[in-house]
C-alpha cells in the first residue's frame, strides 16, 4: 500500500517542474591517468578537499582535490586499493558475470561504505577499504531490470537509511529500493522522463534527494542532468540539463556544503578508453 501511495502522489503531482533554483559551473578537471579508470561512484569529505570513488572493476580510488580558490587543479595523494567481496577476496579476481562492476558509492560519517554493484545486483556494506563486504539478501526484483541496467546508484540520507536505485526503471518506473533493516523493501517509484537513466545519487543535510542522470543521444552523445525530488512526492525537478556532447559519461555525483551554500562534484566514467577522468563541480543557486 505505502508503495502505490508514493507512486501515486508522484503521478499526481507536476513532475519535472521548472526551479528558481539552478546550477552554476564552478569548474572542470581533467585527470589523465592509467592507473584507473571506469569511475562510477564519488563521495567527497564535507571541507572538499579528500574524496572516495569506486570504480567498474573493482578499485577504491582515493585522493586529494588540489584547488586554486574553488576550482580543482589537480589531483595528489592518491590510492587504490582492490574492492573485497564477502570471502575476502578482490571482487575484481572473479570476473564472472561482472561480478567487480562497483558503480554506486555512500559514505557514512563513520566511515563505512555502501557500494552498489551493478550487473551481479547486490548492495554491501563495508566497515573500512581495507575489510571485506558484508552482503545483504538482496531484493526480488533486482533481477527484473535488464542486464547492465540494474544497481547503479546508493544513498544514505541524514537519519542513516540505505536507498538504492537502478539505473533503468520498471513498468512502474524507478524503484526506491530502502534498507528496512536486513531487508529491501520498494517504497514506491520514480517517473522516467525523455530516455534519462538514473547513475548516481546523493541526500543533502535536509533530505532532498540529488540524482544524476544521463543518456546516450543517437548512440553518439552523452547527455547529462541533475534532478532533485522529495522521497514523500511533494517535489520532482530538473535543475540542471546539458547540452549533449558537452561532458563524458558522468556517473557519480556526492553533494557538500561549504560556506557560501550547497555544491555537487559529479565524476565521469571513461569506460576504460582513451578519455580522462572528468570532474565536474556545480553551486545550487537561486
Amino acid at each position: 500500500m505505502h508503495a502505490r501511495l508514493v507512486s501515486l502522489i508522484f503521478a499526481l503531482a507536476s513532475p519535472f517542474m521548472a526551479s528558481a533554483q539552478t546550477l552554476e559551473l564552478i569548474g572542470q578537471f581533467d585527470f589523465e591517468t592509467e592507473s584507473i579508470f571506469g569511475v562510477s561512484g564519488i563521495e567527497v569529505s564535507a571541507d572538499g578537499l579528500q574524496f572516495m570513488a569506486v570504480a567498474d572493476n573493482g578499485w577504491w580510488f582515493n585522493g586529494r582535490f588540489e584547488r586554486d580558490g574553488e576550482r580543482i587543479v589537480g589531483i595528489a595523494d592518491t590510492m587504490i586499493r582492490p574492492i573485497l567481496g564477502s570471502d575476502g577476496a578482490p571482487v575484481a579476481a572473479r570476473r564472472l558475470s561482472d561480478w567487480s562492476d562497483a558503480e554506486g558509492l555512500a559514505v557514512l560519517p563513520d566511515g563505512r561504505a555502501w557500494v552498489a554493484f551493478e550487473r551481479w545486483a547486490r548492495v554491501a556494506r563495508y566497515d573500512g577499504v581495507m575489510s571485506k563486504a558484508q552482503w545483504i539478501k538482496d531484493h526480488t526484483t533486482f533481477y527484473d531490470h535488464a542486464e547492465n541496467w540494474q544497481l547503479e546508484a546508493v544513498a544514505v540520507d541524514p537519519s542513516g537509511t540505505v536507498y538504492a536505485f537502478s539505473e533503468k526503471p520498471l513498468i512502474e518506473g524507478f524503484p526506491i529500493y530502502r534498507l528496512a533493516g536486513k531487508t529491501w523493501v520498494i517504497d514506491g517509484y520514480l517517473p522516467e522522463q525523455d530516455v534519462f537513466a538514473i547513475v548516481g545519487a546523493d541526500f543533502d543535510e535536509n533530505g532532498d534527494l540529488y540524482l544524476l542522470e544521463r543518456k546516450l543521444v543517437v548512440g553518439l552523445w552523452w547527455q547529462n542532468r541533475v534532478r532533485r525530488v522529495r522521497l514523500d512526492g511533494t517535489e520532482d525537478i530538473v535543475l540542471w540539463t546539458g547540452e549533449r556532447d558537452e561532458y563524458e559519461n558522468l556517473e557519480g555525483l556526492s553533494v557538500w556544503r561549504d560556506d557560501k551554500g550547497l555544491r555537487m562534484t559529479l565524476v565521469s566514467d571513461n569506460n576504460g578508453k582513451d578519455k580522462p577522468t572528468q570532474f565536474v563541480e556545480f553551486r545550487l543557486t537561486e
